[in-house]
């Protein structure tokens, strides 16, 4: 039989009810800190540009330009509203291109700016990073492979 004395003395190691009450405070800043960056990253929307985007490779009188068509695809759970604030070429290099054309964009379904974007270049860029925002959030980006084609009627003007 165990003594009152053996019963009363202190175990070594944390107890039970330690690792309860520190595991209960761990949880909830777990869950807060996963929830932000969901809707921040949009992984649900794609860009791409679509029918008749072209590109200008800059020979005789124009510089390099691009006749944009800009399309967004969501897969998201609800419809997002979309405002594309600007184009840019290769990791920045090139001059921005203000856009500001807002789309609604509804679950699973496709939706381009109601305007094609021109964007003249210094260079034919390989990728054009489209910037925008959704339902206001910040601003975030993609980058889009350039059309491969090129612009076979209507010539884009760029200053040399």
């Amino acid at each position: 039989m165990t003594g009152k004395s053996e019963m009363t003395k202190p175990k070594p190691g944390v107890s039970r009810r330690t690792v309860v009450k520190g595991t209960a405070w761990a949880v909830p800043a777990v869950v807060v800190a996963s929830a932000a960056p969901a809707m921040a990253a949009s992984p649900c929307l794609t860009a791409t540009f679509g029918g008749g985007s072209c590109k200008q490779p800059g020979t005789g009188q124009n510089n390099f330009g691009f006749n944009l068509n800009i399309c967004f695809t969501n897969t998201c759970t609800s419809s997002v509203t979309i405002v594309v604030t600007k184009v840019q070429g290769n990791a920045g290099s090139s001059p921005v291109q203000v856009v500001n054309q807002t789309i609604t964009v509804g679950v699973n379904q496709t939706v381009c700016l109601p305007q094609m974007v021109v964007y003249c270049s210094a260079n034919s860029a390989n990728f054009i990073n489209v910037f925008f925002t959704v339902n206001g959030g910040a601003e975030q980006s993609l980058s889009v492979p350039s059309p491969p084609q090129e612009c076979a009627t209507n010539p884009i003007l760029c200053p040399k």
